[in-house]
């Protein structure tokens, strides 16, 4: 594979000549694949034709009964180089990421769904910006293009844009451009430096969806670390992108960069989006099959309340904390819940785990919190 013999010449040298040399990071591609078979072989291809020269390629399989089996064998047979991990059951997305996850080794990681292609400077272009950014992001997101039966439809993602319009969060001088001099020479020159003018940083505060779907997402492993040890996303099937993401950026922010570095393929079976984005019209079903954004906001919250000690242990004062809670709060989506706890995952989660998180914040402070979440007063006098 191009991109593996290219990532062994930056490292093929004598030992006194390791000392003088530098590896770039590598980066970890995984597919995640369910009866994709028809568009795989298409991922994995755009993935080897990355011009990084850095990458490792694994595709995760979830039980396919489609085609996807014999070209998963024809790529293995092909391409030595390519990972492939093949699952029992189709437990969805998020269980099959977490495994990717698991058997990968890169510093940085993109999940790419099968049906989903990357553009040649896609993994280029996310280091290059992380590596001249001042401001260490949790992850980078770019813009990707929509296309049906293979012709480009749309140019950008909708979600995407509104923050590109809002002609806000620019930062100056917050990078420098990065010149890599300890080994190859990185970037190449036709590689266009200028995408540094086109990012913008998103705001802690956002509680709602910016960003570019999965696999325009080019994430720290670290940062990816902080949340993947949930024991509930085991039961996530759909929605990983918006668990990561809303979690990430609250914590250690994001940046967009506004050049297309993947293709949304539209084809009718798409699991979340039907139709290209049309203004104002929905391209899919609030609440259908494809759509758990309520199931993984909730799981995020609870994580954030059980995993309280790691987060005010990594230098969030308590009213941060307490104010990063309260903006990221959501209904819960347990329709057995009681009222109060229906209206505020926030408050269900304060209740459910109150000694953990009386621990870290103080019981006063979390009584305080439960207050602001309007948990009843008579949920205050129940033992815990």
């Amino acid at each position: 594979m191009e991109a593996s013999r290219a990532a062994t010449s930056l490292s093929a040298s004598g030992p006194d000549e390791d000392k003088s040399r530098l590896r770039l990071p590598l980066v970890s591609v995984i597919v995640i694949n369910f009866n994709y078979g028809r568009f795989v072989a298409a991922a994995a291809e755009s993935i080897l034709a990355q011009t990084y020269p850095n990458v490792e390629c694994i595709i995760v399989d979830n039980a396919s009964t489609d085609e996807s089996g014999e070209v998963l064998r024809q790529i293995e047979q092909t391409r030595p180089n390519v990972r492939i991990i093949r699952r029992a059951t189709n437990d969805g997305q998020t269980p099959a990421a977490l495994d990717g996850l698991a058997a990968s080794e890169g510093h940085y990681v993109i999940f790419v769904d099968a049906d989903d292609l990357l553009l040649p400077h896609c993994v280029e272009t996310h280091v290059f910006v992380h590596l001249s950014l001042r401001v260490h992001v949790g992850f980078t997101s770019g813009d990707m293009l929509q296309t049906v039966d293979d012709q480009v439809v749309l140019g950008t993602e909708h979600a995407f844009n509104r923050t590109i319009l809002e002609r806000r969060f620019v930062k100056r001088d917050t990078a420098r451009p990065y010149r890599h001099v300890l080994g190859a020479p990185w970037p190449e020159a036709s590689f266009d430096c200028t995408v540094l003018d086109t990012i913008r940083f998103v705001p802690m505060a956002a509680n709602q969806w910016v960003w570019a779907p999965t696999s325009a997402n080019c994430f720290r492993r670290d940062a990816l670390a902080l949340f993947a040890d949930h024991p509930s996303l085991r039961n996530l099937r759909t929605g990983t992108d918006i668990y990561f993401c809303l979690g990430i950026n609250a914590v250690s922010g994001s940046v967009l960069i506004d050049r297309p570095v993947a293709v949304y393929r539209l084809h009718g079976g798409n699991i979340y989006s039907r139709r290209p984005q049309l203004n104002h019209v929905l391209c899919y079903e609030p609440g259908g099959a494809g759509d758990s954004n309520a199931l993984a906001k909730a799981f995020l919250i609870d994580h954030l309340i059980e995993r309280a000690e790691r987060f005010v242990g990594l230098g969030w004062t308590k009213f941060d904390y307490a104010k990063l809670l309260l903006r990221l709060d959501c209904e819960n989506p347990d329709a057995d819940a009681p009222p109060w706890a229906r209206r505020s995952r926030l408050a269900a989660a304060l209740v459910a785990y109150f000694k953990i998180f009386a621990r870290v914040m103080g019981p006063l402070h979390a009584k305080a919190l439960m207050l602001l979440a309007r948990v009843p007063l008579a949920e205050f006098r129940r033992p815990r």
